[in-house]
């Protein structure tokens, strides 16, 4: 049975203390790992980050804090490129490990022209192609086959879960959307297809549960950030665990058994977790409606209108179950929900 992945180490490489002190507190750690796990040590040098204020990375210097830490555990070294000139100074230090960052992935522009860069080695260097900041297959598909198609052969795809703005579900940082990972594989059933437990999670106390869930997927492997003191890291503070806790989470995915899996109970549990996000999205919704109803019962107080208008209730319920039969549902069990979701709001009103 193919050995899984495990990329680990900080969201950034900070200084070479802090990368010092990742290659003493982990290498006990991975040398465990070494007997489940191809390990590979992680850092981002240069950071995407959404406001310019926010950390951006130590660039090209962090290089050698990054493959000296990586050689002291005696592992590969692996950091996000985003641009033709990250990929050449990280190539010509001697790394070979890249990651395509989920905006990247975004921009077909921006993928074609890390593809086009004129490397000497092609087949030493393994590229993880992140999905899209949009549950868009073709849009991650895209970026793998630019890669692919200029030469290179050792491609891997890290399925980092969506950003879906309000409708996101409260607990996770991005939604998993786990049928996006299993659609992806059904495109690309050859190459390993690994989960960012830690940027879906978003916070540290998530992680084991989202990696665990991967792991019992059938996924080939994870992505998750360490760092020695995770309360004073520059960049995604709250979901990087310490080597402590990564030691736990080893241990507790060392007695997961994937041998007897299939693609069809993955499929099922992806299906089974899609419905859990629908549910945690209408509940949302629901959540926003009642606080709507609220503080329109607040306006009608103010101005001294009665709470109930049955023709203004009357008028939506029509139109709710006329969009009920358009799209295959019962109108009469429309108009229950719609009865139990008007009770609640004029109650909320009151």
């Amino acid at each position: 049975m193919t050995r899984k992945i495990l990329i680990v180490g900080p969201c950034a490489a900070e200084s070479a203390a802090q990368m010092d002190a990742v290659a003493r507190s982990m290498k006990d750690v991975l040398h465990g790992a070494s007997a489940q796990f191809d390990v590979v040590l992680r850092a981002g040098l240069w950071k995407p980050r959404s406001q310019p204020s926010s950390f951006q990375g130590v660039g090209a210097e962090g290089l050698p804090w990054l493959i000296d830490a990586a050689d002291h555990i005696g592992v590969p070294a692996a950091t996000e490129v985003a641009q033709p000139e990250h990929l050449l100074a990280a190539y010509e230090a001697g790394i070979r490990h890249f990651w395509i960052g989920a905006r990247t992935t975004s921009n077909p522009f921006m993928v074609e022209s890390l593809a086009q860069v004129p490397i000497a080695d092609k087949q030493s260097v393994t590229w993880y192609v992140k999905n899209p900041t949009s549950p868009d297959i073709n849009l991650w598909c895209g970026a793998v086959e630019r890669i692919s198609r200029t030469g290179y052969k050792h491609i891997c795809v890290i399925h980092r879960g969506f950003a879906l703005g309000e409708h996101t579900t409260s607990v996770y940082r991005n939604a998993p959307m786990w049928s996006q990972a299993i659609g992806f594989r059904r495109c690309y059933p050859s190459f390993p297809l690994l989960t960012d437990a830690s940027h879906i999670a978003g916070k540290a106390e998530h992680v084991s549960e989202i990696a665990e869930r991967a792991m019992r997927m059938g996924m080939n492997g994870l992505m998750i950030e360490v760092h020695p003191d995770p309360q004073h890291a520059l960049s995604d503070a709250g979901q990087q665990l310490t080597p402590a806790q990564l030691s736990d989470l080893l241990q507790r995915l060392a007695a997961i058994d994937t041998s007897a899996q299939t693609t069809q109970s993955a499929e099922l549990t992806a299906l089974r977790q899609q419905i859990d996000e629908t549910d945690d999205e209408l509940w949302a919704l629901m959540s926003r409606r009642l606080d709507i109803a609220r503080q329109i019962g607040d306006f009608k107080r103010r101005h001294g209108l009665p709470v109930l208008q049955q023709a203004r209730y009357e008028e939506i319920l029509q139109r709710r179950m006329n969009w009920a039969k358009e799209h295959g549902i019962d109108p009469e069990a429309a108009k229950q929900i719609m009865d139990i979701i008007h009770e609640q709001s004029v109650l909320q009103q009151v």
